[in-house]
C-alpha cells in the first residue's frame, strides 16, 4: 500500500523526533474526528433571492422572453405564475428547471 504525502511527512517527522505522547495523539485524533463530522453535513439548498421588479430575460429559439419577479411569484405575458419552471415549461413545451432555464441557478 502506497503512503500518501501526509503519511510520508508524519513518518519522516516521527523518525526524526519520535512519536507524539499518547495523550496528545488522542487529542489530535479527537479534533480530527470532530472536524470530519462537520464536513459531512448536508448543505442547505440555495434559496433564490431576487429583488421584486427584477426582469429575467431569456432568448429561446430566436425569440426573447421576459419575466418580472413579483413579491409572491412571477409575471409572464400578463399572467402570474408561482414558479419559474411553470413559465419555462409553457415557453418550451417541455419540463424544465426554471432557475436553470433563466440562468439564475
Amino acid at each position: 500500500m502506497a503512503l500518501n504525502i501526509f503519511e510520508k511527512r508524519i513518518k519522516a517527522w516521527e523518525e526524526k523526533y519520535g512519536s507524539l505522547p499518547t495523550q496528545i495523539q488522542r487529542k489530535i485524533d479527537k479534533l480530527v474526528e470532530q472536524y470530519d463530522k462537520t464536513q459531512q453535513t448536508e448543505k442547505s439548498p440555495k434559496i433564490l433571492s431576487i429583488t421584486d421588479g427584477t426582469k429575467l430575460v431569456r432568448e429561446f429559439k430566436g425569440k426573447r422572453y421576459s419575466v418580472t419577479v413579483m413579491q409572491n411569484g412571477y409575471e409572464y405575458n400578463g399572467k402570474k405564475y408561482k414558479s419559474l419552471s411553470a413559465i419555462a415549461n409553457e415557453i418550451t413545451g417541455t419540463r424544465w428547471n426554471g432557475k436553470k432555464f433563466f440562468g439564475v441557478a
